[in-house]
């Protein structure tokens, strides 16, 4: 299968063109709750990371490859919005062609997603459990993945089980892609290529967010300084569920402006 058909991208809306990039085990659908709102603004350019949803897998699972072919499938200087691992994603395109993207929004994103000293984020051991849980019971995994999407906030319930609604009848993510981006959240550290990058950036953020932690957001401030940063106060890790009305307000200032 060629780069041209791997990626499947979904266009709907008119407008700026905006690239919506979903995080690990999940694919596009979970945009759903914003997705009406933000196309009477945008043209949405709704992508099925490699592996995930309706797109094939790629040969190599590394940030370069995964770019490379989203690339392929949307227009220049478009706005790019990744959440989670794709936000990790989206960082990483626009650091390797600023000139081919307008401007970036992080969701719920970290240049480096494992905490160190000095660094706030998860343990490695969290990403390595939820590899070993998705090699002995994916379906499982997936599943308690979802519920810590949402875990801390007040609409913890509700959003787990609007995620998982969503998801019941979409594709299920390969395994190969599944283990290769947790690979990726485990081990990618962008930090000193953050601090260069050349193109407008908003990071959002979930006050109870367990993956990636509101302190991530002031050394992130630290790097790039010239950023901009919004605190959404009853979000834990996918505030375009929990808010988003919110979120699509954001995202619409921002992106337009």
């Amino acid at each position: 299968m060629s780069i041209e058909q791997t990626v499947y991208c979904r266009v709907i809306g008119e407008g700026k063109d905006l690239v919506l990039l979903h995080g690990w085990g999940v694919n596009s659908v979970v945009w759903t709750p914003v997705v009406e709102q933000l196309s009477k603004h945008f043209r949405l350019h709704l992508i099925d990371l490699p592996g995930f949803g309706r797109s094939g897998p790629l040969t190599q699972y590394n940030l370069q490859e995964i770019v490379d072919a989203v690339v392929k499938v949307v227009p220049n200087s478009a706005v790019w919005c990744g959440w989670s691992l794709g936000g990790l994603i989206a960082t990483y395109a626009a650091l390797k062609y600023p000139q081919k993207i307008q401007k970036l929004i992080q969701v719920s994103a970290s240049p480096k997603f494992v905490s160190e000293e000095n660094w706030p984020g998860v343990e490695s051991s969290v990403f390595n459990n939820f590899k070993s849980g998705v090699e002995n019971n994916c379906d499982k995994t997936l599943a308690r993945f979802i519920g810590l999407q949402a875990m801390g906030c007040v609409s913890a319930r509700k959003d787990t089980v609007i995620l998982k609604k969503l998801l019941a009848s979409s594709e299920k993510a390969q395994l190969t892609a599944l283990l290769s981006g947790l690979d990726l959240l485990n081990e990618c550290d962008l930090r000193s290529e953050f601090r260069c990058l050349k193109v407008p950036c908003l990071s959002l953020f979930g006050l109870f967010d367990s993956l990636v932690p509101v302190q991530a957001g002031r050394e992130m401030q630290c790097l790039l300084p010239e950023s901009k940063q919004k605190i959404f106060i009853n979000s834990s890790h996918a505030p375009f569920v929990s808010e988003a009305d919110d979120f699509c307000k954001t995202v619409i200032n921002f992106a337009v402006d």
